[in-house]
């Protein structure tokens, strides 16, 4: 008897081993892998009493089989054939992560029937719910839930899961289960008891995804336009998409809701927004905003009055002024300012930035003393440009009393426990400088403003929805958390209340209206389907040349840059392509990587 395995690892398909015992598809097995006796453990994905063709290699025999039945149900199981076909990755890359660690480790599971957790069906429907007032569709969530039976309830952050837990009442909380962050013994924990049936209703964030739940009624999608459901991991999935997927799947109520929809929803269900935010948002042409100077930096920073006046305010209310530029760093560029040299890295090439008194790559991270002359004429007129949050945080010092808090956040200094020290220095009002992360301070503050330095500076970004990402940035600065409708938003822009802008004050109906209609002339999401293709820029080539010669119109910015895109209607023509950079044999070669765009 023979087995094909799917082994984890980059490449689509499976591996041949002979076994004498009898194994289910689905189950695990250890596996020999590699010349040097490697051991590996992998899922079954056929099994066949005869080999179609002698294979040129000699086939080894399974080591051990640890299951009995398939550790996921049905469900679970084809949703992982799905999924390597719709994001073009390796089936055996998806069950590793559907699994705890633990159990792609090889560890002993409880025996389970699982063969009666089948999909029913159940009549799929979709709802949307799509307010400003957190507070209002919070309540709308928690009866959902109070009426409901067995379902999934997503949030793009685990904090936010957390708050929303605690608003449930007693009645759910009994029946339900907090889906814990990270991994380790409590997630594994979670994960054997939801798959023994022992709860009915998980609320969490992206890890929830796979939760082993059977059957499921409802999945609730809050902020299903938010990017945080989008894995910064190989492989590139989308939460939203899969989440959509098994609600299908089981003919259960897939509920979308946020303070504002996605491209894909919106073009679809057309959603109206119940409520426009009543937070007063202020339009200030940065061109006329006085440049406040600042040591070593050539053109200061442009902050104007309206911030300046607008902080003070809220600061002696009691409240928190946000002061929002997503630019890290004392300044992003050094150059001289005789002969135009910039500081570039040796080793990679990119932009230098000056941080803490330390030039630093922001791609590789290499460090450099600051140049006290220009290597190109030897000038001493080195000046920087572009200044950042260290820059913008000595402003707002130097705005309010010393004895007034003023504290940066973005990612590299963030964290539970400096977030619980700067708001509890911050209780009685003061300033926060810092990246889009910043925005979250909502929740747990009392803002009485929100200052975006520099709006313009996220549209601005190579991408296609580079402005939905500034746009849906400024929208939820204004809805979010406590307290909103007392909140002024300031947004300094180059082009004030024009463009994508326009939205902001009558509506994100607007700006969608006319950003899908730009979209559809040009044939990007959601309309067509963008494929990144990433790597070696040796394989990117041969990538490039495969997909040429397939017919696909494909796309290379930058010629030295290991990058490529593709447009098209559906996958399965791209996946014949690339097929030969996925196989085993190619592992000292190397593979490319796929995410796929759809909204």
């Amino acid at each position: 008897m023979y087995v094909d395995v799917l082994v984890p690892g980059i490449w689509w398909h499976p591996l041949t081993y002979s076994t004498p015992q009898i194994v289910e598809t689905g189950c695990r097995v250890v596996v020999p892998v590699g010349p040097r006796g490697g051991k590996r453990v992998g899922f079954v994905l056929a099994v066949k009493e005869q080999l179609d063709e002698k294979p040129s290699y000699e086939i080894k025999e399974v080591i051990e089989v640890l299951d009995q039945v398939p550790p996921l149900n049905e469900e679970l199981w084809s949703l992982s054939e799905w999924i390597s076909r719709q994001y073009l990755c390796s089936q055996s890359e998806v069950l590793r992560l559907m699994y705890p660690p633990q159990i792609t480790k090889g560890c002993n599971v409880d025996y389970q029937d699982l063969s009666k957790q089948k999909p029913s069906k159940g009549l799929y429907q979709e709802r949307c719910f799509y307010e400003a007032s957190d507070e209002k569709r919070y309540e709308i969530y928690a009866k959902i839930i109070e009426e409901a039976g067995y379902g999934l309830a997503f949030f793009p952050e685990e904090a936010v899961a957390r708050s929303f837990w605690d608003l449930l009442s007693d009645h759910v909380k009994k029946k339900g289960l907090l889906w814990p962050s990270g991994g380790g013994k409590r997630t594994f924990d979670a994960w054997l008891k939801t798959r023994r049936g022992e709860v009915s209703v998980i609320v969490g964030s992206q890890g929830l995804l796979f939760a082993p739940l059977a059957p499921i009624d409802f999945i609730l999608i809050e902020e299903e336009a938010s990017a945080s459901y989008n894995f910064v991991r190989y492989p590139y999935i989308s939460l939203r998409h899969i989440a959509a997927k098994r609600a299908q799947t089981w003919g259960a109520t897939l509920i979308f809701g946020g303070r504002m929809p996605s491209s894909r929803v919106y073009l679809l269900k057309k959603p109206q927004l119940e409520e426009k935010p009543k937070g007063q948002i202020h339009f200030v042409n940065i061109r006329k905003a006085s440049r406040l100077e600042l040591p070593g930096v050539a053109w200061g920073i442009p902050v104007s009055s309206s911030l300046l006046s607008s902080s003070l305010d809220a600061v002696n209310r009691g409240k928190i002024a946000l002061w929002i530029l997503d630019r890290k760093g004392y300044v992003g560029e050094i150059s001289c300012e005789e002969c135009g040299w910039t500081m570039t890295c040796p080793g990679c090439g990119s932009l230098c930035r000056l941080t803490r008194d330390i030039v630093v790559c922001p791609i590789c991270g290499k460090r450099y003393e600051i140049p006290t002359a220009c290597p190109s004429c030897m000038s001493n007129l080195i000046m920087g440009k572009r200044p950042g949050i260290e820059a913008l945080y000595q402003i707002a010092r130097s705005l309010v009393d010393p004895a007034i808090p003023v504290h940066t956040w973005y990612k590299e200094e963030s964290g539970k426990r400096r977030r619980g020290m700067v708001l509890n220095d911050l209780k009685d009002g003061g300033i926060i400088v810092g990246s889009r992360l910043s925005v979250t301070f909502c929740d747990d503050c009392f803002v009485g403003v929100v200052g975006w330095v520099d709006a313009d500076a996220e549209a601005r970004r190579p991408q296609y929805d580079a402005r939905f990402t500034a746009f849906s940035m400024i929208w939820e600065s204004r809805c979010r958390g406590k307290d909103p409708n007392d909140r002024n938003v300031i947004v300094q822009s180059r082009m004030p209340y024009r463009g994508w802008q326009r939205g902001l004050r009558r509506g994100w109906h607007l700006f969608w209206d006319e950003e899908l209609n730009e979209r559809r002339e040009l044939g990007f999401p959601p309309f067509e389907l963008l494929v990144e293709v990433t790597g070696p820029l040796r394989i990117i080539d041969d990538a490039y040349t495969s997909l040429d010669k397939s017919g696909f119109a494909v796309y290379k910015p930058i010629a030295d840059e290991g990058r490529l895109w593709v447009k098209a209607k559906d996958l399965k023509g791209i996946r014949e392509a690339l097929k030969p950079f996925f196989h085993i044999s190619r592992s000292k070669i190397g593979f490319p990587k796929i995410r796929i765009w759809r909204d």
